[in-house]
């Protein structure tokens, strides 16, 4: 697993190959669709990854038809570009209380619809606390206001199953839902839950280009030359859609975005063998991190790196910071035989201009670009914010294409990863 981790995260995330834009003017290009395939009551999404899938599954069950288009496999790039850490919110819970109670739900959402995800053997996750100035009970207060369930742990027992962590540096444990999840096995799941409702998914089929014309994208050319017509295009692919999507969402004179396309980097480091299998957070810590994935224990901290363009170079400064991190909990890792990668991966995030905090509460954004300059009526795009906020998208990805389209669509089906509409 780790081996597949890291040839993701090398892959070259700055070079773009996703659909180009393709303006007419008013005239039909090379690309134009037929009059009669322009009026296809048909959705098209430009991508394969947890935000493309779960918004498609959601779309077909609100009785739209629905054609997705991967340009390798499903869940080749983006969303396999994390841990594997399903939020609890409790992380966010001091600063950002209604984006923790919203991942709460998200959390178990995913465990009603996916309960093979969460990783084998891994228990929930352990919050610790290093410093004797912290006022513990601040986290547990904000834990309980929203309605994330926790409990305080003994330290001792916590350590053994963390062998090698400096039991001087622990002063406080508390358990927390949050998981150590399989995103592939999710990424299967959706794929499944989005072809039972009838979707029609294309991977190996990339989209060449979207050709507009009068303010309305006709539809999607696949990089064979094929035309599928459109009434409406999602883009869903993440930090291979950047260029595209920046196009949308660059300053104008005259005018205001209400989103701007941020990268952030993150950098990780995995161990070998691993740790132990107790998943834990150490928010007075950088927020330092450990999910378990056997044969590996992957690190990472709270802290992303915003950048100017998408790429997975690590940087130096970064690398030295998390490994400084690690060996400040586990001073024997850099004297034991175990092995220690490092590496980074980006992702792109739409932002909302008064998101300052670009390494907290991200929220998911659903965006419909006839609302911005240059103005393309029937093309929206979507990011996720953390993985784990997936089914969030996907509804209000629902809600945004139901206001744009309905019509004749009947009553919305209950979606698999919920209990009520």
């Amino acid at each position: 697993m780790l081996d597949q981790t890291t040839a993701i995260f090398n892959s070259p995330a700055s070079t773009y190959d996703g659909p180009k834009l393709q303006h007419t003017n008013g005239n039909p290009g090379t690309h134009a669709m037929s009059a009669g395939a322009a009026t296809a009551r048909r959705i098209v999404i430009v991508g394969g990854g947890i935000a493309g899938l779960a918004t498609a599954a959601r779309l077909a069950q609100a009785g739209f038809a629905v054609t997705l288009f991967e340009s390798s496999e499903l869940g080749s790039a983006a969303s396999t570009r994390n841990q594997g850490w399903l939020h609890s919110g409790a992380l966010f819970a001091l600063d950002a209380p209604a984006y923790a109670r919203v991942c709460h739900e998200s959390l178990e959402s995913t465990l009603r619809f996916c309960p093979e995800c969460v990783e084998p053997q891994v228990a929930a996750m352990a919050y610790l606390f290093s410093r004797p100035e912290t006022l513990v009970k601040s986290w547990t207060d904000a834990w309980t206001a929203a309605g994330i369930p926790w409990k305080e742990l003994p330290i001792d027992p916590v350590c053994a199953a963390l062998p090698g962590i400096d039991r001087a540096r622990i002063q406080h444990a508390y358990q927390l839902p949050d998981r150590a999840i399989r995103q592939d096995i999710l990424l299967t799941h959706l794929a499944a839950a989005a072809q039972n409702a009838g979707v029609e998914i294309r991977t190996a089929t990339p989209a060449k280009c979207l050709p507009i014309e009068n303010e309305r994208v006709a539809g999607v050319v696949t990089s064979s030359g094929e035309e599928v017509a459109a009434q409406l295009v999602i883009l869903a692919s993440g930090s291979s859609g950047f260029s595209m999507c920046r196009e949308f969402l660059e300053q104008r004179p005259g005018s205001q975005q209400e989103f701007e396309l941020a990268p952030l980097k993150a950098h990780l480091a995995a161990v070998e063998p691993h740790i132990g299998l107790l998943p834990f957070c150490i928010p007075d810590a950088d927020g330092l991190n450990h999910i378990p994935h056997p044969p590996a224990s992957v690190f990472g901290t709270a802290h992303w790196e915003r950048v100017s363009t998408p790429d997975d170079r690590p940087d130096a400064k970064q690398v030295e910071r998390l490994r400084s991190r690690i060996h400040e909990i586990f001073p024997d890792v850099a004297a034991s035989s175990r092995s220690l990668q490092t590496w980074s991966g980006t992702m792109i995030q739409a932002l909302r201009f008064d998101q300052i905090e670009t390494g907290g509460a991200i929220w998911p954004a659903v965006i419909d670009h006839a609302r911005h300059v240059p103005r393309v009526q029937n093309l929206v795009s979507v990011f996720s914010g953390r993985a784990t906020l997936w089914s969030k998208l996907a509804e209000d990805a629902r809600r945004l294409v139901r206001a744009k389209l309905d019509d004749t669509v009947p009553k919305t089906a209950r979606p698999p990863w919920t209990g009520s509409e």
